[in-house]
C-alpha cells in the first residue's frame, strides 16, 4: 500500500484530485503476487492509504457495538444485576475494544463526537433510559459517576506518551519510538490550502495543557506520579444513591409530554383518491403514500400548521 498524495502547484497549493504518480511494485513472495489495498488491518488497527481515521473509527464502533449487543440480555436488562457490577462489566467489556489503540490516535472533532454518542447511548441503555426521556449528557455522567470519553482517551495518550519517553533512559540511549516522536522536520511546509489538520503531537501539547502539566520531560520519568497526574480526569465516581428514582422521574416526565397529543399523520388528513395517490393541498400535484409525507411538510406548512400535522 503506497500512501496517498496530493500534488502541489508552484504556489504550494494542493491541486486538488491529482495525485502524485506511484510506480507499480510487482512484490512476488512464494510465487504469489501482492496487490495493492487501500487499507489493511496491522495488529487489530487500520491503516489507511489516505491517512484517514475514518475506516478505525468504523471498525471500532461496530466491534464494540458487537460486544455491548452480547450482553445486552444477559447483563444490561438484568435487574438482579447491580448498577455498579454493569458498569465494571461496561468498562472492561466494552470500552477496551472501543479505544483500542486510541494512544495514538488524532482525531477530529466529529470523530470524536461519534464516539461520544456512542458511549453515552451505552450508559443510557444500561441505566435504563432514552433520547425522548431528555436527559442531558453532563446528568448521565454526574448520576452514573462515569468519566467523559474524551479524558479516557486523553489519559491513553499520555499514558504511552509517558511511556515512550522513559524508553532507554538508563542506557542514556535514545530509542527509537523517542527518536520518532521528539523529530522535527523544519523544512516542511504545510500546503496552503490542505486546512489545518491536527497531529499526534499537536493532540498530545492540548492534553499537557488542558491537564495542567507545565514540566513533563520530568515527570514522565516517576512513572507512579505521572499515573496519578493523568488519571486523576477520569477516576470513576459513585453511583448516585438515588439513581433509580431520578430516572423514574425522567420517564414521568416524558410520559407527561406525551399524554393528551395526538399527532396527526398527512395521510389522515389528506383525501385518498380512487388510484391510491394523495394531491398536495398546496400545489396539487400528486403522490403515492410513501412520498407524500415530506412533500406536504415543505410544501405546505400553513396547511400542516392548521392540521396539527408535526413538522
Amino acid at each position: 500500500m503506497s500512501l496517498k498524495q496530493l500534488e502541489v502547484d508552484a504556489q504550494n497549493r494542493i491541486v486538488k484530485g491529482q495525485e502524485v504518480d506511484v510506480p507499480n511494485f510487482d512484490i512476488v513472495i512464494r510465487n504469489e503476487n501482492i496487490e495493492s489495498v487501500e487499507h489493511f488491518s496491522y495488529l487489530g488497527c487500520i491503516v489507511s492509504r489516505d491517512q484517514s481515521m475514518d475506516k478505525e473509527i468504523e471498525t471500532r464502533l461496530s466491534k464494540a457495538s458487537t460486544a455491548f449487543n452480547l450482553l445486552r440480555n444477559i447483563i444490561w436488562y438484568r435487574k438482579s444485576v447491580s448498577f455498579e457490577a454493569k458498569f465494571r462489566i461496561f468498562r472492561a467489556c466494552v470500552l477496551p475494544v472501543l479505544l483500542y489503540g486510541s494512544e495514538v490516535w488524532a482525531l477530529s472533532v466529529a470523530q470524536e463526537r461519534r464516539l461520544n454518542s456512542f458511549y453515552m447511548k451505552c450508559l443510557r441503555t444500561i441505566i435504563g433510559v432514552n433520547l425522548g426521556d431528555r436527559m442531558a449528557n453532563n446528568t448521565l455522567l454526574e448520576i452514573t459517576g462515569q468519566p467523559h470519553v474524551e479524558n479516557i482517551m486523553r489519559r491513553n495518550r499520555l499514558r504511552w506518551f509517558g511511556h515512550a519517553n522513559r524508553l532507554n533512559k538508563e542506557d542514556n540511549e535514545p530509542s527509537l519510538v523517542r527518536k520518532i516522536m521528539f523529530s522535527y522536520y523544519p523544512n516542511v511546509k504545510h500546503p496552503r490550502n490542505g486546512g489545518i489538520k491536527k497531529r499526534w503531537e499537536d493532540k498530545i501539547n492540548d492534553d499537557l495543557a488542558k491537564c495542567q502539566i507545565h514540566n513533563w520531560r520530568r515527570d514522565t520519568l516517576f512513572r507512579d506520579k505521572w499515573r496519578e497526574m493523568i488519571n486523576k480526569p477520569v477516576l470513576v465516581k459513585p453511583i448516585h444513591n438515588n439513581i433509580d428514582n431520578i430516572v423514574q422521574e425522567y420517564k414521568n416526565m416524558a410520559v407527561k409530554r406525551r399524554v393528551g397529543v395526538h399527532q396527526v399523520k398527512v395521510t389522515e388528513a389528506l383525501k385518498q383518491n380512487p388510484n391510491n395517490t394523495y394531491t398536495c393541498p398546496k400545489c396539487t400535484k400528486s403522490f403515492k403514500p410513501q412520498g407524500v409525507t415530506n412533500h406536504v411538510r415543505s410544501c405546505a406548512k400553513e396547511w400542516c400548521i392548521q392540521n396539527k400535522i408535526r413538522m
